[in-house]
């Protein structure tokens, strides 16, 4: 999946990915560059040049509804982060069920 999104690289015979979420089943996982998963014991994360501060503002918006956190996570990196700018699209699939 990854190098047919433009995720994997080759430098010197060695391949990396970007690294990137994923959300499954009501779980998340986070894919680093060499195709580690981990799962955030939190239930929340984030990557990229603005993950500090998202993972920040999610922390702090606990209470909050999820699309609300996002929002607030996104916006926050935005002000934050001369690497992040909108628009932000969100896109919820529906369960196979």
């Amino acid at each position: 999946m990854p190098k047919s999104w433009g995720y994997a690289q080759r430098h010197h015979e060695g391949e990396r990915g970007g690294t990137f979420l994923v959300g499954y089943a009501g779980r998340l996982f986070k894919i680093d560059a060499d195709y580690q998963v981990a799962e955030p014991v939190d239930g929340f994360g984030a990557c990229g040049c603005g993950e500090q501060i998202a993972l920040g503002a999610l922390f702090a918006s606990s209470d909050a509804p999820a699309r609300e956190r996002l929002e607030i996570a996104l916006n926050a990196a935005e002000r934050f982060s001369a690497g992040v700018r909108g628009p932000f699209h969100f896109e919820t699939l529906a369960s196979p069920e």
